[in-house]
């Protein structure tokens, strides 16, 4: 039997995972399904991620990773990744964020279907953010140049420095650019209601399919803590001639940082948060684009 693996990055909210897991457990096919839940709330005390263990320890499609070390998002989701090639074979793993929901009960077969169609190596779904209605895939439709790349670790920089001051600023174009996205979306509907190739996909909610599982030993490398792993995935899949599909008829709710943002408390620090981790990944991704 082939099974289909869920790859679930499990952090702060149990109720928000255990949302995320029912909306699996909902689905057809349900012989062939297995999760795998990466605990990564490493401040917890070891008591208290018990409760995670002992919640599905009856299940036995279900298996809780705890991780130990502090080794970020990539590291995290690599090692649910690496548990669910080598336990449950190399076929389709999906990794997702906890705050996915999923609707479609035929949806193991809508992915099959696509795969066979397209023969690609990666596959990102609709992603629609619930408080917004945004279509959140692809995430873009072509990868950064390194002088793109440069200025964004040059403006966070520059806004971390001053942060204090600039906080009101960059907040306000933070929220002037999501909603001029969402407004852009509602002009140019084929930017998510038509299937795409070699886009960055969004990477709440990725499928790896037999093609690249069969070949590759992590989902993500190199290995960033938090952001832009969606460009440095499509630069991978790029340079090794693996190509990546938007495919609209699947579709998937997205909660959009609920964990994160309960996690940091105030707007005020998630979006340090958010500025921090983007410029150490960014400059990964910068090595990268300068090893060609």
């Amino acid at each position: 039997m082939e099974y289909v693996s869920f790859v679930i990055l499990h952090y702060k909210d149990y109720s928000v995972t255990d949302t995320c897991v029912r909306s699996i457990l909902a689905m057809e096919q349900q012989e062939r399904i297995r999760i795998v839940i990466v605990d990564n709330d490493i401040q917890k005390k070891e008591k208290d991620r018990q409760e995670l263990l002992q919640k599905y320890q009856g299940n036995s499609r279900i298996k809780v990773l705890q991780i130990k070390e502090n080794g970020g998002f990539s590291y995290a989701n690599n090692q649910g990744y690496q548990y669910a090639r080598e336990h449950f074979g190399k076929s389709y793993i999906i990794v997702l964020n906890n705050d996915i929901e999923f609707t479609q009960k035929d949806f193991i077969s809508r992915l099959e279907k696509s795969y066979v169609n397209n023969q690609c190596y990666v596959l990102g779904p609709d992603v629609i953010r619930q408080s917004t209605g945004e279509h959140q895939n692809p995430m873009d439709t072509r990868l950064r140049t390194k002088e793109e790349a440069e200025y964004t670790i040059k403006m966070n920089r520059l806004a971390l420095r001053f942060y204090p001051v600039m906080y009101p600023v960059v907040y306000h174009m933070l929220q002037k650019a999501e909603k001029n996205k969402i407004e852009n979306q509602k002009q140019h509907m084929t930017l998510y209601s038509q299937l795409q190739k070699n886009i960055v996909p969004f990477g709440a909610c990725l499928i790896f399919t037999p093609s690249f599982v069969e070949k590759e030993e992590k989902a993500f490398e190199p290995e960033t803590r938090f952001f832009y792993e969606e460009y440095i995935l499509a630069l991978r899949c790029q340079r090794k001639g693996y190509n990546i599909v938007y495919d609209p008829s699947m579709s998937v709710k997205h909660e959009s940082g609920a964990a994160t943002k309960k996690s940091y408390g105030t707007e005020k620090k998630r979006i340090r948060f958010m500025m921090e981790k983007t410029v150490g990944a960014c400059e990964v991704y910068l090595e990268m684009l300068g090893e060609e």
